[in-house]
């Protein structure tokens, strides 16, 4: 096995190795805060100080647009970027070594789980659910708070503006959807158990069409990175210049054509299915209450109506439901005017007000 060859692939290239002194502080300070932000999960600050501290870690050279470090499965070693001092180098730990918490290997070696990513031979599966995922708990244990960004003209709010933004996004909405828990218990055991409950509550076909698309966008991602580093380092002609340009301005927006339908496809599956399962006037205004609140994870832009359209009709179709709950249940307080239809009223002037704004410009 050629680990530099292999690494040289990926654009890595190995300047020196990290002394003993300090890779036992990055192990150190990685490991306590693991564990003093996820007490619950059965972390021992001894057993992860002694499983980092004995990984091998290395100084190296890494294209610009990716990232600061780099876990590599196959020799369980990590790659800093050059130039960093001991705060960074601890910063940028955390989330490759989460990733050698979530190795699960074979008899023979063979990487065959890493968190919620699969392996099978040749296929992978969930690789960028799983980075998303990663990043998310990254950017808990390093405390870090919601950003409001915007990137490929869309404007959502991260907790990780600079790393995975988008995918981090997407991870929170179905996070709110799963509960939090079991999204992180899964991807530090590398298990099912967020998958099986996702695919409870909105189906199989649809988790398997959103991880694809959490691939899809960051193989975008990823493509746009490698441009913008031959933009960067090459003297180009006019004419390959502006192809290189026009080929990534049709990848954000095809990126931007993904996020969406993602987002949508959460939304419309998680919220569908529940409402079938409402039979309370307290499982009405609870529904509400968390399709309502669902906004603070919405990505959006200027010309983007989906979520308010659907908001409105899942009110209108409540209000009727409780229309119907409060005539078999006499011990309800005859209504005049629902909450659901007050609101109804208020989004529409809301939504109205807005396209009108948006036609005057």
């Amino acid at each position: 096995m050629n680990i530099e060859r292999d690494l040289r692939k990926g654009g890595i290239t190995i300047i020196e190795p990290l002394d003993t002194s300090t890779v036992r502080s990055i192990a150190k300070n990685v490991s306590e805060k693991i564990s003093l932000a996820f007490p619950n999960y059965g972390f021992n600050l001894d057993d992860l100080y002694s499983k980092f501290s004995n990984l091998p870690m290395y100084i190296a050279n890494i294209p610009a647009g990716l990232s600061e470090a780099s876990y590599f499965y196959k020799n369980s070693s990590v790659y800093f970027r050059d130039g960093m001092g001991l705060a960074d180098l601890s910063k940028y730990a955390v989330h490759e070594l989460i990733h050698n918490l979530q190795e699960r290997k074979d008899e023979k070696g063979n990487l065959v789980r890493l968190g919620l990513c699969s392996f099978n031979g040749s296929k992978i599966c969930s690789m960028a659910l799983n980075e998303a995922a990663v990043q998310l708990i990254t950017s808990n244990i390093l405390e870090s708070t919601f950003d409001t960004v915007t990137y490929y003209d869309i404007t959502f709010s991260t907790i990780s503006p600079n790393c995975y933004p988008l995918l981090c996004n997407l991870i929170s909405q179905i996070a709110y959807v799963t509960g939090e828990d079991v999204l992180y218990e899964s991807t530090f055991n590398s298990n099912d158990h967020f998958k099986n409950k996702f695919s409870a509550l909105c189906g199989d076909k649809t988790f398997t069409r959103i991880s694809n698309n959490f691939d899809t966008i960051l193989e975008k991602e990823e493509s746009i990175i490698k441009l913008n580093n031959i933009l960067q380092t090459h003297d180009l002609k006019n004419t390959k210049l502006n192809n290189i340009s026009n080929k990534i301005a049709d990848l954000k927006e095809q990126i931007k054509t993904i996020y969406f339908e993602t987002q949508e496809l959460i939304v419309t599956s998680y919220f569908s299915t529940m409402y079938d399962s409402l039979i309370t006037t307290i499982d009405l205004e609870r529904f509400r209450n968390k399709l309502y609140n669902f906004k603070d994870f919405l990505g959006s832009n200027d010309n983007y109506y989906f979520f308010n359209n659907y908001y409105i009709q899942m009110m209108e179709k409540l209000d009727k439901k409780f229309d119907v709950l409060s005539d078999t249940n006499t011990y309800l307080i005859p209504r005049k005017e629902s909450k659901f239809s007050k609101i109804i009223k208020y989004i529409r002037r809301i939504i109205l007000k807005k396209q009108f704004e948006n036609d005057e410009i």
